[in-house]
């Protein structure tokens, strides 16, 4: 029984880029087989020939897409299912011609980004560097100032526990003998009362 395959796309005509990449279609039926070599060929004469097996194929997808970079600018291509059986190598199905051309400025295009997606590296690793930088500066500034700032209050803490404490030995020393300045002043008082009470009697 005769295979049923038909390539559907690439379209008769139709300009395509296939260092961009391009979807081949196809439809099957029950009879035919589970997969098949695709090739992309340039037979027609008059044109550069050229013949490519692009692998074996699993034909229940129904799609792939197909990149290749070194297929020269030119009309008259086909893509091609061939068996993969070694007793028949014959072609299953053949698609429209179709053109090969590269899109305008896509070179440019990708040096272009390329370029950018560099620089921008470039400026990132530089400002991730700088953040860096500056972050180790103000965790040393920091640490300077925390340095000087316990010094600070330790020495305030030093100065002020040294002054509590004389004071407070100042005091403790100082009571005993307003005590006893008192008890004098007391004594003298009553002596005194005495003596006058002494000469009125």
């Amino acid at each position: 029984m005769v295979a049923a395959i038909q390539i559907t796309s690439p379209s008769k005509n139709d300009v395509v880029d296939l260092s961009a990449g391009v979807k081949v279609e196809w439809s099957t039926v029950n009879t035919d087989p589970d997969s098949a070599h695709l090739f992309l060929v340039n037979m027609a004469s008059g044109h550069t020939p050229y013949n490519k097996d692009l692998g074996e194929v699993d034909l229940s997808t129904g799609s792939i897409v197909i990149t290749e970079k070194d297929v020269p600018e030119d009309g008259a291509f086909q893509f091609n299912f061939q068996s993969v059986k070694q007793n028949n190598m014959g072609i299953l199905a053949q698609s429209e011609q179709f053109e090969n051309k590269k899109e305008e400025g896509k070179d440019k295009d990708e040096t272009t980004t390329k370029a950018t997606t560099t620089t921008g590296g470039a400026k990132t690793t530089l400002t991730t560097a700088t953040t860096a930088a500056t972050a180790a500066t103000t965790t040393g500034a920091d640490s300077e100032d925390t340095d000087d700032e316990e010094t600070e209050t330790s020495s305030t803490s030093t100065g002020t526990s040294t002054g509590t404490a004389a004071a407070a030995s100042g005091t403790s020393s100082e009571t005993p003998e307003s005590g006893a300045a008192g008890l004098a002043v007391k004594g003298t008082m009553l002596a005194l009362v005495a003596g006058v009470l002494a000469v009125v009697a």
